[in-house]
């Protein structure tokens, strides 16, 4: 068989997958954490004049399509209260995740993700190229180039509140499943049962992010010691910068997803749909035999804070 038909059967076989998957996936769990760990290395947001509640003014200017059900919360209080810059890009950091991008026809590539939330929450580049899906870097510069309307307006609320939205998709490609489909190995291996495979790859996506739940949670210190070690990437353009983010995670996927499997071998099941015990990732955390799994999280966490350093250095270019 000629390497392009070859090819063209994985493409189809991919896409195959993602149709019959209805399931959403939300990148690292718990994004407010993530964005604690980048901001604590960012003076200028810390240090930002307490900043007032302002109502949400821009339905003219964003003819982006969302959600037609998704209500705009304010977590911190009311309109007019005070709240924090820092404490803005940490509690909407996951407001991409509350319905937002979900019930919408974008693309009909969008079967490669579960749907719109997913196609808007990653990217895809497969076969040098031959096959691209997903959004994310488009939607994190749409975000901040809204949020820099806003600071240009003197709306300080929300030019921090779209770049909490804009650093959400950052975040989510820095996680390596979100930047590839499965194994090529585990998709020839599923190749004539397309169904199976769906159930065993997503499996291993929940696994890995029930995993870092967990570690998010309960070893906080195990990322809070990263810091000292980030090294900022200058970001002149938010799209390329995120694309290339994306391709400097997906070297850890297959690593990833070999891990997981290996730690909870009982997610190696193509039949049914399952979800670890907590009692099952405690047993896993306080093995050694779980560190190189914890040492790749980290490495992707200390890229992906590289790169939400230059988006900082960037937005303040913006409040300026």
């Amino acid at each position: 068989m000629k390497l392009k038909k070859k090819i063209s059967i994985l493409i189809l076989l991919i896409l195959s997958v993602f149709a019959l998957s209805s399931i959403n996936v939300f990148s690292w769990n718990s994004h407010f954490f993530y964005t604690e760990l980048a901001i604590k290395n960012n003076d200028w947001i810390n240090n930002f004049p307490e900043i007032e509640v302002t109502p949400y003014t821009y339905e003219d200017i964003d003819q982006d399509e969302y959600n037609p059900e998704f209500v705009i919360k304010y977590v911190e209080g009311e309109i007019g209260g005070k709240t924090k810059a820092s404490d803005i890009l940490i509690n909407y950091s996951d407001e991409p995740d509350w319905d937002l991008d979900t019930n919408l026809k974008l693309n009909k590539l969008q079967t490669l993700t579960g749907g719109s939330q997913g196609y808007r929450h990653m990217y895809f580049s497969v076969f040098a190229g031959l096959l691209k899906a997903g959004d994310a870097p488009k939607r994190a510069n749409h975000f901040f180039e809204m949020s820099k309307i806003a600071f240009k307006n003197g709306d300080n609320y929300w030019g921090f509140r779209f770049a909490a939205r804009a650093i959400h998709y950052l975040e989510d490609v820095s996680q390596p499943y979100h930047t590839y489909p499965a194994p090529l190995d585990v998709l020839f291996k599923k190749f004539f049962n397309v169904k199976k495979l769906t159930v065993l790859v997503t499996n291993a996506h929940y696994g890995y992010e029930d995993f870092n739940g967990y570690l998010f949670e309960h070893k906080k210190e195990e990322f809070y010691n990263l810091l000292p070690e980030v090294k900022t990437v200058k970001i002149d353009d938010v799209a390329d910068s995120i694309i290339k983010l994306s391709k400097e995670a997906r070297k850890d996927f297959t690593l990833s997803y070999r891990e997981t499997m290996k730690l909870f071998p009982l997610l190696d099941n193509d039949q049914e749909l399952l979800i670890l015990e907590e009692q099952e990732i405690i047993k896993i955390v306080n093995s050694p035999d779980s560190q190189e799994l914890i040492n790749l999280m980290k490495k992707d966490i200390l890229l992906g804070l590289g790169y939400l350093n230059g988006f900082f250095d960037l937005l303040k270019e913006s409040v300026e």
